[in-house]
């Protein structure tokens, strides 16, 4: 059997993601990954004084918002982005760069991975809304050879939201394990 275009799509993003990695090397692509999550708590902090602020030299506090949220999360992304090439730079050309460059690689399959889970789930929620459900999915999705794979990793994803939309806790601590595993069982 040969491959489907969902396949190909997989093998484009995975192997896409692991070479970016791998050219950028790990604490590049963690710390890339971290600038995003700076921008989520800058903005929580600062867009309303920034936002407060600008009111007077906008005119109007639609504007000064959009022009706070362009500002914080601007300076905060390029700012993050120049520590994090600087410092991803030093780490390639030092003796630990072909161990930084294959955690990228690694990393960025990773990446490539969720990212297609991602997709894929979106995917699934058009053909099964459209098809009737998950038993009258096209055929070039489940004679797909990736599709336990995205089936699998997709449903982890799905599952790891709805707990983390229900309050519930999404890694059990250790002393937890009894009533993780009673939660489970209800039906």
């Amino acid at each position: 059997m040969g491959l489907t275009a969902l396949d190909i799509v997989v093998l484009l993003l995975v192997g896409g993601g692991a070479v970016l990695g791998l050219k950028r090397g790990f604490v590049t692509e963690v710390l890339s990954l971290m600038v995003w999550i700076f921008i989520v708590f800058a903005l929580k902090f600062l867009h309303a004084p920034v936002t407060a602020m600008l009111t007077g030299i906008v005119g109007t506090a639609a504007g000064a918002a959009v022009l706070a949220f362009a500002l914080v999360a601007g300076v905060v992304y390029f700012g993050g982005r120049l520590v994090a090439n600087m410092l991803g730079e030093r780490t390639r050309s030092s003796i630990l760069g072909p161990i930084d460059r294959a955690l990228g690689f690694g990393f960025g399959a990773l990446k490539g991975l969720i990212l297609a889970s991602l997709g894929f789930l979106l995917i699934i929620l058009v053909t099964d809304t459209i098809g009737g459900g998950p038993n009258r999915r096209p055929t070039w999705i489940t004679k797909s050879r990736t599709y336990p794979v995205l089936n699998i990793t997709s449903a982890g994803i799905a599952d790891f939201v709805d707990k983390r939309r229900k309050g519930e806790a999404v890694f059990p601590m250790e002393g937890n394990a009894s009533a993780a595993n009673e939660s489970d069982s209800a039906p």
